[in-house]
């Protein structure tokens, strides 16, 4: 690594971004401090003009009261008989005032809201004055620094002249009658405010002085900020950016695959310990944030060297373990398709091999119920023999509908179950499922009724599926209502919007109405944390170690799967201990018939 300095080329880095920083900082307190003089300046000067102004009232009054202290020795004669001449208190104080204004910046002059001269009148801030003495008995003055007109400040002062016994000679009651010099009397009273002083000073003599106090207060904070920036400056450059680029400069070389670069770290005490790559660590006592950070830095630089060195031999390593690795889940890949291809044959073997058994049972469980059918009709057997044929009906025709749910639910995994439409009359299938399940309802002295609305019509469906579900749904009410129960199968027809067009048009295969089937019962109901769960394969309702009821579970869930074959819907109404409703929705399909003329025509 070259230890040759490198000229660095201008950018916005750390310094440029501290620099700026600092100075916007400085013009900033500059700003605020420049702001808050003037403001203690400009109330310095009021300040002080009010005192001038005050003292100039004072004289003034002084003045005031002087002569109208002294009007009976002034209008004397030499001989001691009065004789006026004309020197009373105002006059005395308007010729003061006149002179002190035409030898000076300053302006005095006395106003009141009804003058005897029109120069007398007062002016907008006079007026405003007068209005505040009057509506304030104890305002003392009233003063403001306003813009003179002509592009200069100046402060104006006024203090209110009340009426006093000496004034009333010309100034008092009654009002109108003239007085000694011929004015109307004003109709004043003691007390009152009369008039005003109003004296109106510069303010230029303030605004320099504060303009030469402000230059130099900024000049000389400027010159302790710029001071305090150079400091802070070589300070954060010394012991923060510097080894900051020392670092960067290490980092470099640690990316590029040079592990020999040099650290200079500064030390807390003002002196500079190197580390270097292979060097050891001076004890400086306890480190700061920046020694610390290089410490971390080179242990991870030295980690790092040892990882590169050894890199190609850990690649190595870790590519032998991933080739045997990869040859594991090749060779377990294999053995899974052979699992899945030998767990399909034996799928397909339970299904048709359940399918083969199903079906070959029916053949003989329907012979054995026509025969019980036959024998329960003869009226020569005995009363026991009665019995124990219906007992074989009973548990043939249990039996007959397990084969027959295995297999609606091997064709249905097998995927080869599909609808056989044809016309259905409501009515006989109703009464079919009745015969068929009165002997079991009649076992367990449950009453079975059926009942078909008038207006169910024809409708093309699956016979058989439909009375599948029927049974099933009848069977397992008949399972679980008690002794002196009922169960009740209703069929109704709800007309959609359409229907007779569809069933009176030329029909389009679509009937607009419902077919509703309805299962109700009065027995132990469902619980309702299991009604989302019977429709489930091997799901029952109350299951339990101990079987109460028969079954195997599969009569709900041929029930859904046959339901949902024919584009319906199934659901379920339950209250434990108070009985069930199982409603199954198919789309109502009208019979198409051809007639003489070789037209369809809906029934």
């Amino acid at each position: 690594m070259s230890d040759a300095p490198q000229k660095r080329s201008f950018r916005f880095g750390i310094r440029f971004k501290i620099a700026v920083s600092i100075g916007l900082i400085m013009i900033a307190l500059m700003a605020v401090d420049i702001v808050w003089n003037l403001s203690l300046q400009n109330a310095q000067a009021e300040m002080e003009a009010r005192e001038k102004a005050q003292v100039l009232a004072a004289e003034m009054r002084a003045a005031w009261d002087f002569v109208d202290m002294n009007q009976d020795v002034i209008n004397r004669a030499e001989d001691g008989t009065f004789r006026t001449k004309h020197l009373v208190c105002v006059v005395a104080a308007k010729s003061i005032s006149m002179l002190f204004t035409t030898e000076t910046d300053y302006s005095i002059r006395f106003t009141n809201e009804t003058p005897r001269q029109l120069a007398n009148a007062p002016d907008a801030f006079e007026q405003e004055a007068l209005d505040a003495f009057n509506a304030d008995g104890e305002l003392k003055s009233f003063s403001r620094v306003v813009d003179a007109g002509d592009g200069t400040r100046v402060f104006r002062y006024l203090e209110p002249l009340y009426v006093t016994e000496s004034c009333l000679e010309c100034h008092g009651e009654p009002a109108g009658e003239p007085d000694q010099y011929g004015y109307p009397k004003e109709g004043m009273q003691v007390g009152t405010v009369g008039g005003a002083m109003s004296i109106t000073e510069p303010m230029d003599i303030y605004a320099d002085g504060i303009r030469d106090s402000v230059m130099q207060q900024v000049i000389m904070v400027l010159l302790v900020m710029v001071a305090a920036f150079a400091a802070v400056y070589f300070v954060v450059s010394r012991l923060v950016l510097r080894p900051i680029d020392d670092l960067r400069t290490a980092a470099k070389s640690v990316g590029e695959g040079d592990f020999g670069y040099t650290l200079a770290v500064p030390d807390p005490r003002g002196r500079t310990a190197t580390d270097t790559a292979h060097g050891p660590r001076s004890p400086l006592g306890a480190p700061d944030e920046l020694t610390e950070l290089t410490g971390e830095f080179d242990r991870m630089a030295r980690d790092l060297q040892a990882l590169y060195e050894d890199l190609e031999g850990q690649v190595r390593e870790k590519t032998d373990d991933l080739m045997v690795l990869n040859d594991l889940l090749n060779y377990q890949k294999r053995e899974l398709k052979v699992a899945l291809d030998r767990l399909g044959e034996e799928v397909a073997y339970k299904n048709e091999f359940f399918a083969i058994v199903s079906h070959e049972l029916r053949t003989p469980l329907t012979s054995i119920l026509a025969y019980a059918r036959i024998l329960n009709d003869d009226d020569s057997l005995a009363p026991k023999t009665r019995d124990a044929v219906a007992e074989i009906e009973s548990n043939a025709t249990l039996l007959l509908n397990m084969v027959n749910n295995i297999l609606v639910i091997s064709k249905h995994a097998a995927q080869k179950d599909e609808l056989l439409p044809e016309p259905v009359d409501f009515v006989d299938l109703a009464q079919f499922v009745r015969k068929a399940l009165a002997p079991i309802a009649a076992g367990k002295d449950v009453e079975l009724t059926c009942s078909v609305a008038p207006d169910v019509p024809l409708s093309m469906a699956d016979w058989e599926k439909l009375r599948r579900i029927l049974e099933n749904l009848v069977d397992n009410a008949v399972k679980y209502t008690h002794r002196g129960g009922f169960v009740k199968l209703a069929i109704t027809f709800e007309d959609g919007e359409g229907a007779g067009a569809s069933a009176g048009g030329e029909g389009d295969g679509e009937g607009g109405g419902t077919i509703v089937m309805t299962v109700a019962d009065d027995g132990m109901g469902i619980a309702p944390d299991e009604v989302n769960q019977i429709f489930e394969l091997y799901k029952q309702a109350g299951q339990s170690a101990n079987r109460r009821y028969r079954g195997t579970g599969l009569g709900l869930a041929v029930v859904r799967d046959l339901t949902e074959l024919h584009g319906g819907t199934v659901s379920v109404e339950s209250r434990v201990k108070e009985g069930s409703t199982f409603t199954v929705r198919i789309p109502y399909v009208p019979v198409f018939e051809e007639d003489e003329d070789g037209e369809d025509s809906a029934r």
